[in-house]
């Protein structure tokens, strides 16, 4: 096979409607794959070595996982792929609004592998039983006989119109929102959606980055049937005790499960899960107050920022600072550190980046930490010889 040119073949001139996908858009993707890029897979990743280039890409479009493998390797090591991802000077390509060769940008391409691997999976899982169904009956050999000789006409059959897959209506309602290489592993979770779940959340859809929340909001009862949003997808107010100044513990336990926090307690017990939401709901008005604004009155966000906090800080020094009156001063600080930050997608991953970061440098007794180590250098050393850290310090 001759070598073709990546920039061309990874996505299609054509239209961009379901069936320009089907030829030639995801046939461009196949062109693409199973020549110089997989061909760089094939090097790179063990399990391709010894794979034709066919099996290889099928391997690739068939498992999330992989393609998620995949994905991650052009994004980490673009060197690799300097000669076959290119614009129409021959330029590597790394940025997605950047212009391939063939007049499409790198965020295109994207998009198409994204929604071919998400179209084979769901028929994959979907479309199982039809492969099954009792094919429809045949003539008798007489009757096919006597049609044969032209001793009667064959009797006309109006088909019925053929129905929408399973698989098909749910690629073609959330076709329009898979967008982006870190959807990958979230595609086996959105199967079991229905396509009326994706009408509603629509745009929503892209704000949500974690398995265990698009599982929650497919889980049945999910929508409440009183109009209010699903718990998830609502503001912060929704974990406020009504016409009371404080977190309503209940309501934030469902989310901390909804969202699967417990991953920020290694090897944790349920019970030592809810007896830190517990110390959480136990926060001073005064820093909700001056948290809610700066985390955007999201519910994911301020549910997940506090929880990190509590892990990082400690309950001593959350308690100290987040549930002592009198002490908003503290949190202060950290909001304005907050305000000064680009806020990270609702990945709990990137979340635990930017917040950790950011309450490293924590207020403590209305000094900065850093600056205190800096001007008593006997008490960072004291501190380094028993272990310690600068969130150790107390005012």
């Amino acid at each position: 096979m001759m070598k073709q040119d990546v920039g061309a073949n990874f996505i299609s001139s054509g239209g961009r409607g379901a069936a320009a996908e089907l030829d030639p858009g995801i046939e461009a993707i196949r062109a693409a794959l199973e020549g110089p890029v997989i061909d760089v897979f094939r090097r790179e990743i063990p399990e391709l070595k010894h794979r034709p280039r066919p099996a290889a890409y099928d391997t690739v479009m068939n498992d999330p996982k992989m393609l998620d493998r995949c994905f991650r390797l052009f994004r980490s090591r673009p060197e690799l792929f300097r000669d076959v991802v290119v614009d129409q000077g021959r330029q590597p390509v790394t940025l997605d609004k950047a212009v391939l060769s063939c007049g499409r940008t790198l965020a295109e391409a994207v998009a198409l592998v994204v929604r071919a691997s998400a179209r084979r999976y769901f028929r994959a899982k979907l479309d199982f039983r039809s492969r099954f169904q009792v094919p429809t009956a045949k003539p008798s050999l007489g009757k096919r006989l006597v049609l044969a000789l032209g001793l009667t006409s064959a009797p006309v059959v109006k088909k019925a119109p053929r129905s929408t897959s399973k698989s098909e209506a749910l690629y073609l309602a959330l076709r329009d929102y898979l967008q982006f290489d870190w959807q990958v592993l979230l595609i086996p979770h959105y199967a079991p959606m229905t396509p009326a779940l994706v009408s509603d959340l629509g745009a929503r859809l892209l704000d949500i980055r974690e398995a265990a929340e698009l599982q929650a909001l497919a889980a049945p009862g999910a929508t409440p049937r009183d109009g209010r949003k699903p718990l998830l997808l609502d503001g912060a107010q929704r974990l406020m005790m009504p016409g009371r100044d404080c977190l309503d513990a209940e309501v934030l336990w469902r989310v901390v499960q909804q969202m699967d926090l417990a991953r920020l307690f290694p090897k944790a017990e349920v019970g030592q899960v809810q007896r830190s939401v517990a110390r959480i709901s136990a926060m001073h008005g005064d820093a909700i107050k001056v948290l809610l604004p700066v985390l955007g009155d999201d519910i994911r966000r301020f549910t997940a920022f506090v929880m990190i906090a509590f892990t990082t800080m400690g309950e001593q020094r959350f308690k100290q600072d987040f549930c002592q009156s009198g002490q908003v001063h503290a949190v202060t600080k950290l909001a304005e550190r907050l305000a000064r930050v680009e806020a990270p997608p609702a990945s709990l991953e990137l979340m635990k980046q930017v917040y950790g970061a950011v309450l490293e440098t924590a207020y403590a007794g209305g000094v900065e930490v850093g600056a205190v180590l800096q001007a008593r250098p006997h008490l960072k050393q004291a501190l380094d010889s028993l272990g310690g850290s600068p969130m150790s310090i107390s005012g």
